[in-house]
């Protein structure tokens, strides 16, 4: 069953361990910690959300972050122009639903210099198909005794066309109210949310270890511009290298990109 439910929060989520996370600090001596950090993902099927916030400066005394208020931020497209109505803590929206194809335009002025970012909605990812509606997890072994290797459970591969080589990624989801763990997780309990890279492919393997609950999941493919992929790529940053972080944001970091995705369920079950 194919379902057009999207579920935005997960990039922020997934984003939230990589360099673009406005969590992450950057080194003291090339930071400047009244950079704005902007993370905003624009899809055709919500209003447009951008969340704003001071950057953390790495060694500093710093550890919480700062939502950056009272800003004017504008939202424009080829044939829209809204302000922004401020939120709460740094998060303002844009009372607009993003169209496939259109170029949309963020700008606003902090700290006497002008902080803008462009970026265009990608098309909903077409064909998207899983080869079954069920995965079993859990080795499949011959009889007791027969002296028959053992045979791993069959991944479920998940199809779509990519005629332009674009990015997509993957994200993966348990949405059980409770949901039951494939193994004992008395000490650590699992993440319910896994994904793969950003990849310009047209196919994905999800291998059964890749799962830690059993019941219903939904998999979601999210079609992305350049500019999300690339906060994944290595920029061999250390503790004793901190490079800037990737970003399409001029005079500021982070991201407003463009997504679009579609959404398959498949049940996750013990043999």
């Amino acid at each position: 069953m194919k379902s057009h439910y999207q579920y935005i929060p997960l990039l922020s989520i997934m984003i939230g361990f990589i360099i673009l996370s406005s969590c992450e600090k950057v080194e003291v001596a090339t930071a400047d910690a009244d950079v704005a950090v902007v993370e905003a993902y624009l899809h055709p099927d919500h209003e447009i959300l951008i969340h704003i916030t001071h950057q953390l400066v790495y060694q500093s005394s710093d550890t919480l972050i700062k939502p950056v208020e009272g800003l004017t931020i504008t939202v424009t497209s080829p044939d829209t122009m809204v302000v922004c109505i401020a939120d709460s803590a740094g998060y303002y929206r844009a009372p607009i639903i993003p169209l496939e194809g259109l170029v949309y335009n963020m700008e606003f002025t902090y700290n006497q210099g002008t902080v803008s970012a462009s970026t265009s909605i990608p098309l909903k990812p077409s064909n998207y198909e899983a080869s079954g509606t069920s995965i079993i997890v859990g080795t499949i072994g011959g009889e007791p005794g027969s002296g028959d290797p053992p045979t791993q459970p069959t991944p479920l591969t998940l199809t779509w066309d990519n005629d332009d080589l674009s990015y997509f990624m993957v994200v993966t989801e348990n949405i059980e109210t409770n949901p039951e763990p494939i193994f004992d997780t008395a000490e650590v309990i699992p993440f319910r949310v896994f994904r793969n890279t950003p990849d310009r492919t047209n196919t994905q393997d999800l291998n059964p270890g890749s799962f830690y609950y059993l019941g219903h999941h939904r998999i979601i493919l999210y079609h992305l511009n350049p500019e999300y992929a690339q906060l994944y790529d290595d920029n061999g940053s250390s503790s004793l290298n901190l490079a800037k972080p990737p970003s399409n944001i001029i005079n500021g970091l982070g991201v407003f990109t463009g997504i679009n995705s579609d959404t398959l369920f498949v049940l996750v079950k013990e043999e």
